[in-house]
Formats: structure tokens, sequence, C-alpha cells
């Protein structure tokens, strides 16, 4: 049987910092780690809208990040 180990979660968010030369929006992506894997998704973006309030430029979008290790029990 497969177990979890060293479960990590962090939040982050698209921002559009410009357009391109074909007058598409730019993104960069903002990051940030050692978010409580035991969060919820409603929590995730709360706090993800909430860090792009504190951002120069607009919010495109918040994704969350969960990422595990997979090892035999």
């Amino acid at each position: 049987m497969a177990v979890k180990k060293n479960v990590q979660c962090s939040i982050v968010i698209k921002v559009q910092t410009g357009t391109t030369t074909t007058g598409k929006a730019s993104y960069t992506s903002r990051s940030f780690g050692d978010i409580n894997p035991e969060i919820s998704d409603d929590n995730v973006l709360s706090i993800g809208q909430k860090l792009a309030g504190l951002q120069k430029y607009d919010l495109g979008s918040v994704n969350r990040e969960d990422t595990a290790e997979i090892a035999q029990a």
C-alpha cells in the first residue's frame, strides 16, 4: 500500500504584468510556500486574493500546488 510523505503546499498567484506585441495579456507567477497542507481551497482562494491586493499588478488567477512523496507502507 502506498502512503504520502513530506506533503507540501504552496499558493501561486498569477498577475498580469503587461501585454505582448500581439495584444495578449502577459503574466508572471508569484509563489508563496510553506502553507499548511490541511488548508481548505476556500482559504487558499481568500489568501491568494489578499496577497494579490498587495501586488502592483492585477490578479489573473490563484492556484494551489500540492506535492508529496509517495512511498511503500
